[in-house]
């Protein structure tokens, strides 16, 4: 019973990657042949505080090879310098849907260095974010590693952890949570990136596993 429920267990979970590049649908369709077929994620808001427009046809390639919006995310990667968290937020979403973009869940990415900011500002432009994100109703996660998470937001409880799933970063080449120790409020994480910038099947990508 035991060797049942652990290749259960082992069944259940899966891979993926993200991308922070336009990719096309050759490449997408070489990927998912490799076993890559749990989840795309597309970066659609830049560090410089822009909307990353290649999302568009990047997202329209994945579909063409068999991703569905219900596997295809995004990911939010703020600019603190620029400020006005809230406002970031709110154009990054008129983007999407002026886009018509179909995605299951957009990811804020917390990592690098938040430029002379302390941490009692890092939290609040955390906490601005995300309440933004809540009052416009978008499904969200949160994208940061342990030393992320620490270094930028120190030891911030986050108050909606229970709730809101965790992808976190650790490049052990490992797909597994055997390495996963808690931290922000999670007890458990929802997707683990393994391996970064990785050249293959003619793209540039981030591998990850899924529960």
């Amino acid at each position: 019973m035991l060797a049942f429920l652990l290749f259960v267990a082992v069944s259940n979970a899966s891979k993926g990657i993200d991308v922070s590049q336009s990719t096309s649908t050759s490449s997408f369709s070489c990927l998912r042949t490799n076993g890559f077929t749990s989840i795309v994620i597309v970066r659609a808001w830049r560090s410089s505080g822009t909307f990353d427009t290649n999302c568009v046809q990047t997202l329209k390639n994945a579909a063409s090879a068999g991703f569905t919006a219900k596997t295809s995310d995004v990911y939010f990667f703020p600019c603190v310098s620029c400020g006005d968290a809230a406002g970031q937020v709110k154009t990054f979403w008129s983007k999407v849907e002026s886009n018509s973009l179909k995605v299951e869940r957009v990811w804020f990415d917390i990592e690098g260095t938040w430029t002379s900011s302390t941490t009692s500002f890092n939290r609040n432009f955390f906490d601005a974010m995300i309440n933004e994100a809540r009052a416009i109703g978008i499904k969200y996660g949160i994208y940061a590693s342990k030393n992320g998470w620490t270094s930028i937001l120190g030891s911030y409880t986050f108050k909606y952890a229970s709730d809101i799933p965790l992808w976190y970063a650790h490049y052990d080449n490992k797909a597994s949570f055997s390495d996963w120790s808690s931290y922000g409020g999670w007890s458990a994480p929802t997707m683990k990136q393994y391996l970064g910038d990785v050249a293959t099947c003619s793209a540039n990508v981030d591998y990850n596993y899924k529960a």
